[in-house]
């Protein structure tokens, strides 16, 4: 797919799912006009699977450290990796975010293996 084919539309709306997976995802899925978005299509699913990878990643850790941390000094020794882990998500977030608005189609590790089977385009069922 050529940059130039790509509507500056879906390019700010494929940026704008990644902070707000949680408001595009639905929209995506309530609207017709894009839906038929192959660019826009690429993205959304992106940008759901990782909000939720970093949703329940974030909840995992976090319930983790609060349970390692009533034992002395864990709490405080995993909070710098609890830290790492914030900033490893917003910046794959915001590198994901930028190639969107480019026109570039980001490859996740992890995500874009798990996103793969939702890309493929359904074709109906001859019946025999």
């Amino acid at each position: 797919m050529e940059k130039n084919a790509i509507q500056a539309e879906d390019r700010l709306f494929a940026a704008l799912a990644y902070p707000f997976w949680y408001v595009a995802f639905p929209v995506y899925l309530l609207s017709a006009r894009y839906q038929q978005r192959p660019f826009l299509r690429y993205h959304l699913f992106h940008a759901l699977f990782l909000g939720l990878a970093i949703l329940w990643g974030g909840v995992c850790l976090w319930t983790f450290a609060a349970v390692l941390g009533k034992f002395g000094l864990f709490g405080l020794l995993l909070y710098p990796f609890l830290k790492l882990a914030e900033w490893i998500a917003f910046f794959t977030t915001v590198f994901a975010a930028v190639n969107a608005f480019l026109g570039n189609q980001a490859q996740i590790p992890y995500i874009t293996e798990l996103v793969r089977p939702y890309l493929q385009e359904k074709t109906p069922r001859d019946p025999q």
